[in-house]
């Protein structure tokens, strides 16, 4: 059995991630802002639901250690952050300052913060790390200047723990671009007509030419890729 830690899980790939590593026999300590009815009627000896809102910088998450220590202590864990934000989307200058730091939160401060608290608790046992990253971080995109410069930064940040780790194979690190995909994240930058987003058409057309791939079809290939 894994204990695996997992961000976002309630939309989108972080949920097609549960439903994958519950399958396949994981121990799940599961973050959200919410939870799914199937989420909630999980086997409890095996998931921990952990409601937290990873935007603020103050979240704790006191059942964390417990959790990690409560298997073998052999126990492989694995930690998988998923939780993202693609807002605000807009021209440099117009953002909102709060959404801004909102989003700073979400795809890197707490991934940093989380990698220590989870590196901490698993002590010895082997442990793997998955940044869920996207193509933003190496390429700009107008209007999702902030998504570009949080996933840029996240994926330094794991190449640092990479290297830290580069002579002991007890901690392996992995930045993973998915790729677009059919989630609510998508529908919200081709719904937003407001926000400067000169890219717009060409994710409208992903979506009506049905080019979108599902969610857990590549929730089964980053298992595959990297948790196998």
């Amino acid at each position: 059995m894994t204990a695996t830690v997992l961000t976002g899980v309630s939309r989108g790939l972080g949920r097609a991630l549960f439903d994958e590593l519950y399958g396949r026999g994981d121990r799940l300590f599961a973050i959200g802002r919410g939870f799914t009815a199937e989420q909630r009627a999980a086997d409890p000896a095996r998931v921990r639901l952990c409601e937290a809102d990873l935007s603020r910088p103050d979240v704790e998450l006191p059942e964390l250690s417990g959790f990690l220590t409560a298997g073998p202590a052999d126990e492989p864990v694995v930690l998988i952050h998923n939780a993202g934000s693609v807002e605000p989307i807009g021209a440099i200058g117009t953002l909102d300052p709060a959404r801004t730091a909102a989003s700073v939160h979400v795809n890197l401060l707490a991934p940093m913060l989380l990698t220590g608290a989870v590196l901490a608790a698993a002590g010895d046992r082997p442990t793997t790390v998955l940044f869920v990253s996207s193509g933003a971080a190496r390429r700009v995109i107008d209007g999702w200047a902030t998504y570009c410069a949080t996933k840029a930064g996240g994926e330094m940040f794991f190449a640092a723990l990479a290297q830290q780790y580069a002579d002991d194979d007890r901690v392996r690190v992995a930045s993973v671009s998915p790729g677009v995909m059919d989630t609510e994240m998508q529908a919200l930058i081709r719904a937003d007509d407001d926000a400067w987003f000169p890219d717009r058409a060409h994710y409208r057309g992903l979506a009506e030419r049905g080019e979108l791939p599902s969610p857990a079809g590549v929730a089964r290939r980053i298992v595959a890729d990297h948790l196998s």
